[in-house]
Parts: structure tokens; C-alpha cells; sequence
């Protein structure tokens, strides 16, 4: 799709993520993890995060950030519901686990496209 550019005035292609690829990256996650699934928080994010982070790369030179949005949004709910059916608590969840506190829990945060990338230590050789 060609659209004009806000800095040069020229038209010039935009490539978005397309609606299938979007939904087949949810229900990617939606059949790894439920919100019944017995497995620590620890584990939901070590299951979700290089799943997310590999969608995000691919697309991260796309005119993607309202697909990024919308995934971390999807991604924020579904947290917050199996957390809050693990504490046995009823609803969503929004006071009691607000996003500040997902991302605290290791939560990947892809929202604005800035992507957050795991530290690695580097072996200096000795």
C-alpha cells in the first residue's frame, strides 16, 4: 500500500502485518498456554516470550506498531486471567494485577515496538 510520507511528502509503500498473520500468532499462544494451565508464572513467560519475540522481530520492520499494541494488549489479558484464576480471585483482574505488575513479572513489553531484548553475558575468555 503506498501512502504519503510525513517526512518527505513522497508516496512510499507501507507493508503491515497481515489480520491472518495476527490472529495465527494468537492462537499460537492461546495453544501453548490456558488460562488453566498448571505451570508457574515463571513458566507462562518462559513459554510465551520467545514466541512473541519472534513474531516481533519478523515484523519489526513493518509499519506494525498497532499490531504490536494489539498483541500486547491480548497478551496483558491473558496474563492477567490466568493469574487471577490461579489466586482463585473472579474477573479480570485489572486492580489487582495492573500492567506495571506484569511487566515485573518478566512479561514481554512490545506495546509502543520498542523491543525489549534479553541480556546475554558475554564470556570474556579467561
Amino acid at each position: 500500500m503506498k501512502r504519503k510520507s510525513p517526512k518527505s511528502g513522497k508516496k512510499v509503500i507501507y507493508t503491515f502485518p497481515a489480520k491472518h498473520a495476527q490472529q495465527a500468532i494468537r492462537n499460537r499462544l492461546k495453544f501453548l498456554i490456558s488460562r488453566r494451565a498448571p505451570v508457574s508464572p515463571k513458566e507462562y513467560v518462559d513459554l510465551v516470550k520467545p514466541v512473541v519475540m519472534g513474531w516481533v522481530n519478523y515484523f519489526r520492520h513493518a509499519n506494525a506498531s498497532d499490531a504490536f499494541r494489539g498483541l500486547q494488549r491480548f497478551i496483558n489479558i491473558r496474563f492477567r486471567r490466568y493469574l487471577t484464576h490461579r489466586s482463585r480471585g473472579r474477573g479480570f483482574g485489572w486492580k489487582k494485577f495492573p500492567n506495571g505488575k506484569l511487566y515485573a513479572m518478566g512479561i514481554v513489553y512490545i506495546g509502543s515496538g520498542m523491543i525489549e531484548y534479553p541480556t546475554r553475558l558475554v564470556h570474556d575468555g579467561r
